[in-house]
């Protein structure tokens, strides 16, 4: 049997792969090399089918849950153990890249070929699994399966399939349609890891910016998500007068304009407003409704609610400086709280990175994008790589990790599962 040591991923083979895929499913016109592929889509079918067939290829044992999470097993030695995993996902934003989750799940794909074809039998089973929905692009609610998984999401298996896209089709409808509405029970405690690792691209600056080339990650930072209703008296826009006017989008600009000024202010955190809806969109129209979703992200928890109370109080002083029939509702759609990664998680990626690149190359690092393996750390051990982003793009069709370092993740990705493995076989880690 070879050593980490001895195994090299196939780098051309891991990008060639990636390209590949992301040009067959979901790549948008070109010349743009950015990806639509939203979750349990035809495309996101198609790419689904794929991974499937190359993984059974392999040898290994597919599970699909009730939530669509596919699960790839390779069997070890040790019979009926629960899986080392490396997870993450391969659907995308409407306007994404071809990197952000779908390189952790081809890196992923990449380390159960080199095992297979070096005939390497690990101590614990190794898994590939692709979590459903990290986006919510689709369906809305981000790091959704996961979550389910976990059991610790306020968003329940049945409330998930309840929710309905733009053209109204419900997610467990969807999950039918294409043919992933699995058996497997979504919930650790019925289908568990050992432990879980994710190669993601870092969708931020700081690893270009410090000259850095690998990533060990600590922590997820804690998010909510608010939709915020804002009603007024709906009228025509030529016959009401300035002064006798409720306008429901005057007073939604001023409290999204308060949304950035108070996070500029109190510099706890970030705060965004992505999503906004009028009622009417009428040019003629004066509206009584407008909405829009508000997602506040923060180093700590406290932190969090620190910002959220401060951006409210906002509100209520722009309410009554309009003074008119104006008013806002609240309700809180989404959260995840502050993670903290396992230290025998982040010592395995530490280990590995340090002997792949240097300690020069390598920093400790807080993720400030939300992650399935922030939910994956509360059923199990768990911890992330990540890569440097060019110019700190996601999210984006400019989206860009090089081949180099795309290898390089997936190489310590490899390192550091045979790593955690070595250490279950050893003793000095004890299965969960």
């Amino acid at each position: 049997m070879g050593t980490s040591l001895e195994l090299k991923i196939n780098a051309q083979r891991l990008n060639d792969t990636l390209q590949s895929t992301c040009t067959s499913w979901g790549a948008l016109v070109a010349p743009s090399t950015g990806m639509c592929r939203l979750t349990l889509s035809q495309e996101d079918k198609e790419v689904r089918d794929w991974l499937v067939a190359e993984c059974k290829s392999l040898g290994c044992e597919v599970k699909i849950d009730q939530i669509g999470n596919i699960f790839a097993i390779r069997q070890g030695a040790v019979k009926d153990a629960k899986p080392i995993a490396m997870g993450s996902h391969m659907d995308t934003q409407p306007a994404g890249g071809r990197y952000d989750g779908i390189l952790g799940v081809q890196s992923a794909l990449e380390v159960l070929r080199t095992l297979h074809e070096n005939n390497i039998t690990t101590h614990y089973p190794i898994a590939l699994v692709n979590w459903t929905n990290e986006e919510g692009a689709r369906f809305p609610g981000a790091m959704m399966a996961s979550g389910v998984w976990s059991t610790h999401s306020s968003t329940s298996l049945e409330s998930c399939w309840d929710l309905q896209d733009k053209e109204g089709i419900r997610m467990k409808q969807a999950l039918e349609d294409i043919g992933y509405l699995g058996e497997t029970k979504a919930d650790y405690r019925e289908n568990g890891l050992e432990c879980h690792f994710e190669l993601h691209i870092e969708q931020g600056p700081l690893l270009e910016r410090e000259g850095k080339s690998v990533g060990i990650v600590t922590s997820v930072q804690g998010m909510k998500w608010f939709a915020v209703r804002v009603e007024g008296v709906e009228g025509h826009a030529g016959a009401t007068q300035m002064p006798s006017r409720s306008d429901a989008i005057v007073t939604a600009s001023r409290l999204i304009t308060a949304v950035r000024d108070t996070a500029l202010k109190t510099e706890l955190g970030v705060a965004t407003v992505g999503v906004i809806k009028s009622d009417t969109s009428s040019q003629a129209t004066i509206s009584a409704g407008f909405d829009f979703i508000i997602d506040v992200r923060c180093t700590t928890d406290d932190m969090v609610d620190q910002l959220v109370t401060a951006i409210f109080k906002a509100f209520d002083n722009i309410i009554a400086e309009e003074n008119n029939e104006t008013s806002y509702i609240i309700q809180r759609t989404w959260g995840m709280p502050q993670s903290i990664f396992h230290p025998w998680c982040i010592d395995a990626c530490r280990a590995t990175a340090l002997k792949a690149v240097g300690e020069e190359q390598v920093m400790d690092m807080k993720s400030r994008a939300g992650h399935d393996t922030a939910w994956t750390s509360r059923a199990c051990p768990s911890s992330m790589i990540f890569v440097p982003s060019k110019d700190g793009l996601s999210h984006n069709p400019n989206e860009y990790t090089s081949p180099e370092h795309c290898a390089l993740g997936a190489q310590v990705l490899l390192d550091a599962v045979l790593y955690y493995d070595q250490k279950l076989r050893s003793g000095e880690y004890q299965s969960g």
